[in-house]
């Protein structure tokens, strides 16, 4: 005799019940990785759905956390894109379906795989190619935006709450805007943007400051042009000029080719920890033994040059080997004119007053990131309005 099952078996949806919706998306500036090697992209799979994913829950939580201020984060968080639930139940399975279409061909991505060499102005974002070891992995290949395009597709199970989906609307709004594909995507590699959602435009609609200042963060723009690769580069000259240009992240050197020391403590801090220093290089930074341009992100590599110096150091935190940038920058759409896209030129802070508290290791001691009454002691952060690290670049990045 057959025991009839006491738990009830649950139907699947049937798939007309399921709806999908359509974002067209255009890749705008040079996408660097995206694949299994982080340094590579994948020609048959350059746009992976898990990699999407995974950005969308990472925006979510940024608004959940500082603009809706969900209260049990990790148990909204499953109850929405899936996952275990610090093991109180079985899992669940993510109420937000998605898959990436109508991806560019196999030749297409050949054809389009270039030299990292080809893109001068990106060399500062570019340092993990221009440091390759691996005679194997030479050279660095970066796939151009040139006519690369994708769709992706989404759709919610049945079970999702009214107030669930229009958290995924916004979720993806920001992504749209701010998100990117691939290796140093924060620093605008990989950027697309979002030409078509007929379905929910909104998605379409570029963030102000004003909005994103509801989730704490921080965007200044720059006037909107053409080309997001120049409006890429433009973005990265910035920074690298806040944090190592002549007169501005350093001093002028004596010889055209060799720079002055820099106006950041970093450099004289190590050389005070280790206790080496080139004789004309004795530490003389005011500001003391901290790390202010850790808030930008770790690790850093400190190389030096000269005998007597320190020996090159890798800066980490504390805790953990990581600490992921705050500062994103990369071209934002901004409008249609004479029927063509114009991007403006942003950098956008999110949240980081936790990493201002921070310590870094350097051998046997931690030391602090950041100290406010240390602001004027250097330069770059006193010519650009005080503050600390991250305000003082908006401010520069603004000029």
């Amino acid at each position: 005799m057959l025991r009839e099952p006491t738990i009830p078996v649950p139907q699947e949806a049937p798939s007309s019940a399921i709806e999908w919706h359509t974002l067209h998306c255009e890749l705008i500036t040079p996408m660097y990785g995206g694949g299994v090697e982080s340094t590579k992209v994948d020609e048959k799979m350059p746009i992976r759905v898990s990699s999407i994913r995974g950005q969308l829950r990472s925006w979510w939580r940024l608004l959940a956390m500082h603009k809706w201020q969900i209260s049990d984060l990790r148990k909204a968080e499953t109850d929405l894109w899936g996952g275990m639930n610090q093991g109180e139940d079985d899992g669940k399975a993510s109420k937000v379906l998605l898959k990436v279409t109508n991806l560019p061909t196999v030749q297409k991505v050949k054809n389009n795989l270039v030299s990292y060499e080809n893109f001068p102005r990106l060399k500062y974002v570019l340092f993990p190619a221009y440091n390759e070891t691996d005679p194997s992995l030479k050279p660095h290949k970066l796939l151009t935006a040139d006519g690369i395009t994708w769709d992706l597709d989404f759709a919610f199970t049945p079970t999702v709450s009214p107030e669930q989906k229009t958290q995924v609307i916004e979720t993806l709004q920001w992504w749209a805007n701010f998100g990117g594909l691939g290796f140093r995507s924060r620093k605008g590699l990989g950027a697309f943007y979002v030409s078509k959602s007929q379905d929910f435009p909104e998605i379409c609609e570029t963030l102000t400051p004003e909005d994103v200042a509801l989730a704490n963060c921080q965007l200044v723009q720059k006037p909107a042009i053409p080309n997001p690769l120049i409006a890429l580069e433009t973005a990265i000259k910035k920074l690298a000029d806040f944090r190592q240009a002549p007169n501005i992240g350093r001093n002028p050197g004596q010889q055209t080719n060799r720079p002055g020391r820099s106006r950041f403590p970093e450099p004289d801090a190590l050389r005070r920890i280790q206790r080496k220093h080139h004789s004309n290089h004795a530490p003389e930074h005011p500001a003391g033994n901290i790390f202010p341009r850790a808030v930008f992100g770790l690790p850093i590599l400190f190389h030096f040059v000269g005998g007597g110096e320190p020996t090159d150091t890798m800066l980490q935190p504390t805790e953990g080997e990581r600490l992921a940038s705050p500062l994103i920058l990369r071209p934002v759409f901004a409008e249609m004119k004479d029927g063509k896209p114009q991007f403006k030129v942003a950098a956008l802070v999110l949240p980081y007053e936790h990493i201002l508290d921070m310590t870094v290791k350097v051998g046997r001691d931690d030391y602090p990131i950041w100290q406010e009454s240390k602001a004027q002691d250097i330069r770059p952060i006193a010519d650009n309005g005080g503050g600390d690290p991250l305000q003082a670049f908006l401010t520069y990045f603004a000029k």
